[in-house]
């Protein structure tokens, strides 16, 4: 079989594209240096919970023992039908610094998870506003880390949430669960690569509410999240976004071990696609530009990786295996410089093949949160 030159020109221009844009990623990660600021505003924790009685219990436990002394916990607890009240509830007669904001019924056109988030920051006396979801567990030196961060011009801070499997608090789990659980860790590291990447590059667009804060300042400057109200999604992305466009404030990433926090994956398949589904759609909202730079990249890796499938199947080897080889030294050249940064250095050996799940993933899951209906946690049990 012959393969027409013009293919050859073609994949070579998506080789040379995708390579720019991660190497690119890279040397963004290397401008992330910064100085420490030795400020200790008062800060602000706000995490929104529905129905979280398996997990609050553990987060307020890491929240009540962090290092930084001027902070206070405000737990919004949305419409929860379980036993999330009570168990805040023990923790506020014990720790002085935790509060709790009942919501009974929404009133407001604002996404749920939004809406619960504006309550506790309207009821918050911060300066810094942190961020962190009740399956979370971040650790004693998180609030300290991302503050220390902030000097005068900085008004946004991001940080790194891997997942952390943990049986007791996962609960029953498929026969797949193993190597579902080493791909949405993969998958949560190369998001990370992407987020400290572009903020590195003064390009932010992605990050994880599960490590976020900003000054009360900036939520103020940009309307808090009226602008955005029409995502389900998006408190933490968009929200960047939108500092980015219309603000003059700085954005940082935080690497330091100290600030990783770590969270619970999705106890199954089907979770995983609902939760990324939700994650995805926060898409339909990018800027144009933005939603065709994606869609040539993931179509990029793709058209790469048929070329390695259509070079066994036509036994063109010579001609089309080159690219995906190319893409290979490039994932590894990326991954070797990321990995370390991120503690991610097991998946080693293992990563070429998460490459090619993370190409499926993207071009078969990413879709569905543009066409997909869902809700931020159910309405009833």
């Amino acid at each position: 079989m012959l393969i027409p030159n013009e293919l050859q020109i073609l994949l070579g221009l998506l080789v040379a594209f995708y390579s720019f844009v991660l190497l690119g990623l890279v040397v963004g990660m290397r401008q992330l240096n910064y100085d420490l600021s030795t400020a200790k505003p008062l800060v602000s924790v706000i995490v929104a919970a529905r129905n979280e009685e398996r997990n609050v219990g553990a987060l307020l436990e890491r929240l009540t023992h962090q290092d930084y002394e001027a902070y206070e916990v405000i737990i919004v607890n949305d419409r929860s039908f379980d036993q999330t009240a009570s168990i805040v509830e023990r923790f506020q007669s014990e720790h002085p610094k935790v509060q709790r904001i009942d919501i009974d019924s929404v009133v407001t056109d604002m996404p749920a998870k939004k809406n619960a988030l504006a309550r506790g920051i309207a009821s918050s006396k911060g300066e810094i506003l942190c961020f962190t979801d009740a399956d979370c567990l971040p650790p004693s030196g998180w609030i300290s880390s991302l503050v220390a961060a902030f000097d005068e011009r900085t008004g946004l801070v991001a940080g790194y949430s891997p997942y952390s499997f943990q049986p007791a608090r996962v609960g029953k789990t498929s026969p797949l669960a193993p190597l579902l659980f080493n791909f949405v860790e993969y998958e949560e590291f190369k998001g990370a690569l992407w987020a400290a990447g572009a903020i590195g590059m003064r390009k932010a667009w992605l990050c994880t509410g599960r490590s976020l804060a900003y000054r009360r300042a900036v939520y103020e400057e940009v309307g808090g999240f009226e602008k955005i109200k029409q995502s389900i999604s998006g408190d933490d992305d968009l929200f960047l976004q939108l500092v980015r466009r219309e603000t003059s404030w700085h954005i940082r990433y935080v690497t330091a071990v100290k600030s990783f926090v770590p969270t619970i994956p999705p106890p199954d398949f089907g979770q995983f696609i609902r939760q990324r589904v939700r994650h995805f759609s926060a898409g339909r909202h990018f800027p144009i530009s933005m939603k065709i730079f994606f869609l040539t990249f993931h179509a990029a890796s793709l058209l790469v990786l048929l070329s390695f499938v259509g070079s066994i199947i036509f036994d063109q080897t010579e001609v089309l295996l080159w690219p995906y080889l190319c893409k290979c030294i490039v994932d590894s050249m990326v991954f070797f410089a990321a990995a370390p940064v991120f503690g991610q250095r097991k998946f080693a050996s293992s990563f070429l093949l998460m490459e090619v799940l993370y190409i499926l993933y993207n071009v078969l899951i990413g879709p569905l949160g543009f066409i997909k209906h869902f809700e931020w946690k159910p309405e009833k049990n």
